[in-house]
């Protein structure tokens, strides 16, 4: 196994490998913004690749109902593995795979629906991280509302940890007062929310980091060396940031993945 650390998500139980395993492409190949397109993976393809996640020390996974089948096919993965992941999803958007588009709902009703729903198609009963997907408008859906929902469902145990998967600022900066964890976009080429590493590391919080590759158009070269220099430069960039605790992958890819586990030890030197 390969020694991937993992780090505790605030003060919380959480705790995540440093890199994660982002799982659209375990149930979803319609509306996504990949530099190609892709078939789903057979269910023993996937059970292929988290038997190598495991072995490579990757134990977060990173899902949401808006990923098509990916909750659902990760139920069934995980029969009797449960105990050896971590699960991070997500409530507030759905996706419609016959309309092809998402349909956002931030109520606190629905958002406690979507949780059932999520720990029974999971099967489990609890959560490690769980976050509210975003439309854009952070700040309007960080109601008072939706903040004591999913503090409540920590309370309650049904999550260890609670936070916002954010594509705002403000929102971002909102969400590390009041809850655990943020996920946000940081890459070598976008800066744009930079600011919030500060932000978490003043209130004592740890992120979990998005789209490092800039959902793969970063890769988008013919060379394997200048690939693997990217990713080295990319996880030497940001793990140096104090406030990461772990970074989602996108793949579905065998040999990514281990390039993706190389890249990173190199990185850490």
């Amino acid at each position: 196994m390969t020694n991937i650390p993992k780090h505790r998500v605030s003060a919380t139980e959480c705790t995540l490998s440093a890199l994660s395993l982002g799982t659209v492409k375990f149930g979803r190949n319609q509306s996504v913004k990949y530099p190609s397109g892709f078939d789903l993976p057979s269910d023993q393809a996937l059970s292929d690749l988290l038997s190598q996640c495991r072995d490579l020390g990757i134990t977060s996974l990173d899902t949401a109902p808006a990923y098509g089948i990916a909750e659902q096919r990760l139920g069934k993965l995980l029969k009797g593995q449960r105990k050896d992941f971590e699960i991070i999803s997500k409530a507030g958007e759905h996706y419609h795979s016959q309309s092809q588009q998402s349909a956002y709902d931030f109520s606190a009703k629905a958002l406690n629906q979507q949780l059932e729903q999520s720990l029974r198609t999971l099967q489990t009963d609890y959560l490690d991280c769980w976050l509210l997907h975003s439309n854009g408008e952070d700040m309007q859906n960080l109601s008072d509302e939706v903040i004591h929902c999913m503090q409540q469902a920590k309370q309650a145990g049904k999550v260890l940890s609670v936070g916002l998967s954010g594509k705002t600022v403000a929102g971002g900066k909102y969400a590390l007062t009041h809850l655990d964890t943020i996920m946000m976009t940081a890459s070598l080429n976008y800066h744009d929310e930079d600011e919030l590493f500060e932000q978490a590391s003043a209130n004592d919080k740890q992120v979990v980091l998005k789209k490092i590759f800039d959902s793969g158009w970063m890769m988008q070269t013919e060379s394997d060396a200048e690939k693997q220099r990217l990713l080295t430069e990319s996880f030497a960039y940001l793990f140096a940031k104090p406030a990461v605790a772990s970074a989602v992958i996108g793949t579905i890819n065998p040999h990514h993945l281990q390039q993706n586990v190389q890249a990173f030890n190199n990185s850490q030197g």
